[in-house]
């Protein structure tokens, strides 16, 4: 187990990996870690995240934005693209000369080719400060596009297979307490699909989870592995309601005048919609932290829509929910040669989803109290894992799953990719 104070004095000498399963508290020691870089070291710190949601996690920036990387997913690209941002290239430079801290989340969704970009970035532009790297490879791996004739190592995947992570010297630093939940049983239940171990005692604890019929009664989250599936439930249930239907847009400003491919891109990223259909007593999800009011994953009951607001019911308390500014954001040296951002766009939205279905990909970082995992289809190694364990409490999760051979389903589907557990298994030789 490592505390903040390990943390911290391990950067001062290594750049740092941060790793642990699931509802371990890696999300709340990076946060910590950025904001006493801040506040008590007065030290530049960049915060970055490997998927939009990520990054508005976090409180930063996605790697691609930051690393004016656009489009590209290896050198060949990348090299085509430079020769078009100069201007933006030199700027970087000067940014990354006064940054003492990067930080970088859910690592796990980081691919071979793009650490060793990221890596090209640090080294062409003279970075001296220190990396700290978040996540779990037994969580989503990267997403890539299919092997193209510039790939040199097709069968490479992950930022542990790159020459750039030994070349990082990270110094490991695993935690392995589940805060999420306080139920041991399944916690140790959890650790074990983490490593995707499915024997007889997974087995049941999963087949008795399908008994768990009393979630009905509280109107639960569900979670499926396809989109199709959440945007047939969201709106078969929205249906349901006798009230009233409102729709309420985003406001978007191009401050920039950026490209309109780059706008939508990163719009698609962002853990909101672009049009939220609501009804007053519709179940929602709220998609990002606001400290002492409410975080990513709680549920609560529209009671009211309103022009700029809307009042919800979070338990016995009634919050009145604003639009929240989503800033695409970009970094500028001051005069006196310090940093500050700058949003190229803002994008406008309640932050609310639909409560009735969300995507497991869109589950990571949440806490649900009521869910119903919808495990039909699986289609990525650790996706299984993922859902399961946004779960608090196992008494109000439900294993939903129609197949006709359980066992084995369960073996087919619990399963992480090899060359993870060889990784892991080598840290702790």
């Amino acid at each position: 187990m490592s505390s903040l104070s390990d943390i911290l004095d391990t950067l001062k000498e290594h750049n740092v990996f941060l790793t642990g399963g699931a509802g371990v508290g890696k999300s709340y020691l990076t946060t910590e870690v950025i904001r006493y870089y801040k506040e008590y070291d007065n030290k530049e710190v960049v915060a970055l995240g490997s998927t939009g949601v990520s990054a508005v996690n976090i409180g930063g920036f996605t790697i691609h934005s930051f690393f004016v990387f656009g489009i590209s997913s290896n050198f060949e690209e990348l090299k085509n693209l430079d020769k078009r941002n100069k201007q933006r290239l030199t700027q970087l430079k000067k940014i990354m000369q006064t940054i003492d801290l990067i930080v970088i989340d859910e690592i796990s969704m980081v691919s071979c080719d793009m650490l060793d970009m990221i890596r090209y970035r640090l080294e062409s532009m003279g970075y001296s400060g220190r990396l700290m790297l978040v996540g779990d490879f037994f969580q989503l791996p990267p997403i890539v596009r299919q092997s193209s004739p510039h790939t040199l190592f097709a069968n490479r995947l992950y930022a542990f297979e790159s020459e750039s992570w030994s070349h990082l010297k990270l110094k490991v630093m695993q935690l392995d307490t589940i805060y999420r939940t306080s139920d041991e049983y399944f916690g140790a239940i959890l650790s074990k699909i983490r490593l995707g171990v499915c024997d007889k005692e997974v087995v049941e604890y999963l087949q008795s989870l399908r008994d768990n019929h009393g979630v009905y009664q509280n109107e639960p989250t569900y979670l499926f592995g396809r989109n199709v599936e959440v945007e047939q439930m969201n709106r078969l249930r929205l249906d349901a309601l006798s009230s009233e239907e409102t729709l309420l847009f985003a406001d978007v400003k191009n401050h920039a005048k950026l490209d309109t491919q780059r706008i939508d891109k990163w719009v698609n990223m962002l853990p909101v919609s672009s049009a939220l259909t609501l009804k007053v007593d519709a179940p929602v999800l709220f998609s990002v932290n606001k400290w002492g009011r409410f975080v990513n994953g709680d549920r609560g009951i529209v009671i009211a829509i309103e022009n700029d607001t809307i009042a919800v019911r979070k338990e016995d308390e009634i919050i009145r929910v604003e639009r929240h500014d989503f800033e695409l954001l970009e970094l500028d040296i001051d005069s006196e040669g310090g940093l500050h951002s700058k949003a190229s766009a803002t994008f406008s939205q309640f932050p609310l989803k639909l409560a009735y279905g969300v995507t497991i990909h869109k589950s990571q970082g949440m806490s649900i109290e009521q869910l119903v995992c919808n495990v039909d289809h699986i289609f990525a190694p650790s996706q299984f894992y993922v859902a399961i364990s946004r779960a608090t409490n196992p008494k109000n999760l439900k294993i939903d799953l129609t197949h006709s051979d359980i066992a084995h389903y369960l073996q087919r589907v619990i399963k992480v990719d090899q060359r993870v557990v060889e990784y892991y298994a080598a840290l702790n030789a």
